[in-house]
């Protein structure tokens, strides 16, 4: 039986605090909104996920070569920045960011399970169960 390596851990890891921070995100911003709207902040937090996430997406896509995270983790993000603006949506910018960044989020976690799949041998992960 094999033991993880810290490598392993370490990337295994990246898009498991993506999803998190993605998913709590939505519910804390409202709160924030306390201490004064800031739409710079907002588009700075955008581009900084939106980086992240394309660089986690293409390590991902170079090795499972699943089109379909990217092509869902780019409209999340379409549906997130849309919200921020002056569009034709049918809902508010509060549910376009919740359903933007899910759908992100959800892409990175299967990102890194099709990523783990493509890479990983036989390790003592659960993930070769399936």
């Amino acid at each position: 039986m094999q033991q993880p390596t810290r490598s392993s851990l370490k990337e295994a890891m990246l898009p498991l605090v993506c999803a998190v921070h993605c998913m709590v995100t939505p519910v804390i911003s409202p709160v924030l909104s306390v201490a004064g709207h800031n739409t710079g902040l907002e588009y700075g937090l955008l581009s900084v996920a939106l980086i992240v996430a394309a660089i986690s997406y293409g390590y991902g896509l170079k090795h499972h070569r699943n089109h379909l995270v990217w092509s869902l983790g780019l409209l999340g993000f379409l549906i997130w920045g849309m919200s921020l603006g002056d569009t034709p949506l049918p809902f508010s910018e509060a549910q376009g960011s919740t359903v933007g960044s899910v759908t992100v989020a959800s892409t990175l976690l299967w990102n890194g399970h099709l990523r783990h799949k493509a890479t990983c041998g036989e390790c003592v992960c659960p993930i070769h169960r399936d």
